[in-house]
């Protein structure tokens, strides 16, 4: 009956707190929104790279004229002509454009000469001296890219491999060109032969998904919502710790003593309830993400297969929060200190967790660290669930992480709670 009594008791603060009320579901709701607003953008720059890029093209040959060509036809890449290259760095210093591709007068002339110098050299060494190797030497075509200096670094990534990606294309051609003119020396002329090299290897890139659903990636959704609600339901901290501390100055706390039998039913009771506010909150946020994400323009969040999985991380997410909360209010003795060290901490996990910034972005000792975070293992499992697909069993060491961390917190709060009663 005390388990039931002290639920009662704390539903009934609650629903007279107004402030309470809007920090367990208003405020949590505006900001897995707002979140993932904000963080739409650069999520998409992960997956969506768009450049504008300026093209100086000196050379006037067909290398200049199939480098044009293929960014032109590129999805990603916006090509703008120009002719001065030191407007063009101008331009691209000032943040105007990307960066910009320089290619130098008689590329193609000197690249062409380069592979016929190549292609004698093979012929040499195999004993097929039908034309004496040529000695001059022919300096590297320097293609040059200047990039803006706050340009990302997975911009000039993606740009250098597409440049190198057409040269290349335009080597391997032009080779067989000559392999082909100097063997025709050889033999009766025939008709050359022109090789798409681009149908010899297709790379085709899926993500590994149980139903083949490419689209299911990690998104600001798929990221914010599971994150904010772990974040959420960790600072329940505050009604706990705030209502404990309370009753404890106000002589409440005293008077529940002198009844008769043990205090672990207040605990109980506590945690019981909040435990309750907790799953609350996930179903809401859960509930935004499905339906309230789409009406403003963002992707819906998709749960998976595994609802059961869902639910059992969500109870030992909210048994974790609960227990933390729990320690926090028998631990110290003011609100004041509760309070403080309780958001710096709870902010200090979200941060190493992964809850602000994923955690494949963060250094690599960090990313280490980010492991003992209670709220990377709720995260993990939710990624787990949402974007793999994952069965129980898989996430069954994050559960016990969690479950475990929670019975550790209680444990440890009832007997703190048990030792002031003795010595009061």
């Amino acid at each position: 009956m005390k388990i039931l009594a002290t639920i009662h008791k704390e539903s009934l603060l609650l629903i007279r707190d107004l402030g309470g009320l809007a920090l367990f579901f208003l405020m949590p709701l505006a900001l897995v929104i707002v979140m993932a607003l904000i963080q739409d953008a650069p999520f998409r720059d992960y997956q969506e790279i768009k450049l504008e890029v300026l093209l100086v093209n000196q050379d006037k040959g067909s290398l200049g004229k199939t480098i044009q060509d293929a960014f032109a036809s590129s999805k990603n890449v916006t090509v703008v002509s120009m002719k001065d290259s030191a407007e063009a760095k101008a331009l691209v210093q000032a943040g105007k454009y990307k960066a910009v591709i320089i290619l130098p007068q008689n590329a193609s002339e000197s690249l062409r000469k380069k592979i016929r110098q190549l292609i004698t050299q093979i012929f040499t060494n195999v004993g097929i001296n039908h034309q004496p190797p040529d000695a001059s030497i022919v300096p590297p075509v320097n293609v040059g890219i200047v990039f803006d200096p706050a340009i990302k670094v997975n911009y000039t990534q993606a740009l250098s491999n597409a440049l190198e990606k057409v040269i290349a294309d335009v080597q391997s051609q032009w080779m067989l060109d000559e392999l082909q003119e100097q063997l025709g020396t050889q033999s009766t002329p025939k008709q050359k032969v022109n090789i798409d090299f681009s149908s010899v290897v297709k790379v085709n890139q899926h993500f590994a998904s149980k139903k083949n659903n490419d689209s299911l990636v990690l998104n600001s959704v798929q990221h914010n919502v599971p994150a904010w609600t772990i974040f959420a339901m960790f600072f329940i901290l505050f009604p706990l710790a705030g209502n404990f501390i309370k009753e404890r100055e106000e002589g409440s706390m005293l008077r529940l003593r002198l009844i008769s039998g043990s205090q672990f039913a207040v605990i109980a009771g506590k945690f019981s309830f909040y435990f309750g506010i907790c799953m609350l909150q996930c179903l809401l946020m859960i509930i935004v993400g499905i339906y309230v994400m789409p009406m403003i323009g963002l992707k819906q969040l998709v749960l998976g297969s595994n609802i059961i999985g869902v639910a059992l991380t969500a109870g030992a997410v909210a048994m974790a929060a609960t227990g933390y909360g729990q320690l926090i209010a028998v631990y110290f003795n003011t609100s004041q200190q509760a309070l403080s060290f309780g958001s710096i901490s709870v902010v200090i996990l979200a941060a190493m967790g992964g809850v602000w910034v994923p955690i494949y972005v963060m250094p690599e000792a960090l990313q280490k660290i980010s492991r003992l975070s209670p709220l990377n293992w709720g995260l993990e499992s939710f990624n787990n669930l949402f974007l793999r697909d994952s069965s129980t069993l898989a996430i069954l060491p994050e559960l016990l992480k969690l479950t475990g961390f929670s019975i550790v917190t209680l444990t440890v709060s009832f007997f703190i709670h048990k030792s002031r009663t003795i010595r009061n």
